[in-house]
């Protein structure tokens, strides 16, 4: 890292000849145009690195760089920004570029720039794939204007869980209500490893402590996943009188059309299922039958 340091506020470009355990050689970038240019380190007993040779005239001009020196890497930038980025996150590309012209004054491209703080990133903070192995595998949140506001909303609970899609293989389970608008209403979330009886349950559990609190007469609507059905049998909180859960029609549709392949039934399916008056409700359902 000295060696490039040098090479790049000297405005030399450098490149390594040999590098293992116990030896470490850098020669002029334009050796093979007669810059003899050299320096030879080699590895003691002791553990430290001393310099055998070293050769420090060059016989050409030094030359200007704009964003291309060569020895100017992404970790010789990284460590100009890490200052930077302990002190403030929100430190800007353009302002990257200037902090490392202020130090070694070469103009680097935006890319490198980027790549420099994404590298300092790392070093501060844990690259991604460790910072998302230190998450629990289950996280539930919820907003407190949606907490504060779930009592002006119509009391039907729709709760569902589904893959995100991206680097990690996670799910996220989801409640939203319909407010006063009759617009979708977040309610809460959890992110979790895999959808079983044991994190439906801690969901629902979280989803009445936190949000419905005391609120009783809530229906709950979800999907026919076992996990759900397993966890609303085993928590008394969500059963009658307390609670009643139902399904999503989509769904049942939908299995409905598996075993009967028939659009007038179909049809017929769908306007049942959207009546709100028992007597039209039974009518339809004997046309079915």
């Amino acid at each position: 890292m000295a060696t490039k340091m040098y090479s790049v506020k000297e405005c030399r470009e450098i490149m390594v000849w040999e590098s293992n355990l116990d030896v470490y050689k850098v020669v002029c970038h334009r050796w093979f145009t007669d810059c003899h240019w050299m320096l030879r380190a080699s590895k003691k007993k002791s553990g430290l690195w001393k310099v055998g040779k070293y050769i420090g005239t060059h016989i050409f001009e030094m030359d200007t760089f704009n964003g291309n020196h060569f020895d100017l890497d992404v970790d010789l930038i990284s460590l100009v920004l890490i200052p930077h980025i302990k002190a403030s996150i929100r430190y800007k590309i353009k302002e990257y570029v200037t902090s490392v012209h202020q130090q070694y004054e070469c103009t680097i491209t935006k890319r490198k720039a980027y790549l420099g703080r994404k590298r300092a990133f790392e070093i501060v903070y844990g690259d991604w794939d460790n910072s998302f192995a230190s998450l629990p595998r289950y996280v539930f949140w919820a907003f407190k204007p949606a907490i504060d506001d779930f009592v002006h909303c119509r009391p039907v609970i729709s709760i569902y869980g589904t893959h995100v899609y991206g680097k990690y293989d996670i799910k996220l389970l989801i409640a939203v209500v319909v407010d006063a608008n009759g617009q979708i209403f977040p309610l809460d979330f959890s992110i979790y490893a895999n959808e079983s009886q044991k994190t439906w349950m801690l969901f629902l559990n979280h989803l009445k402590q936190h949000v419905v609190k005391q609120l009783s007469g809530i229906c709950l609507i979800s999907d026919r996943h076992g996990g759900i059905l397993s966890s609303v049998e085993h928590l008394p909180e969500w059963q009658e009188p307390y609670a009643h859960h139902r399904y999503y029609v989509r769904h049942l549709k939908a299995n409905f059309q598996k075993k009967y392949p028939n659009k007038d039934l179909h049809d017929l399916m769908w306007m049942v299922a959207t009546y709100h008056q028992e007597c039209k409700f039974r009518r339809r359902m004997e046309s079915i039958r």
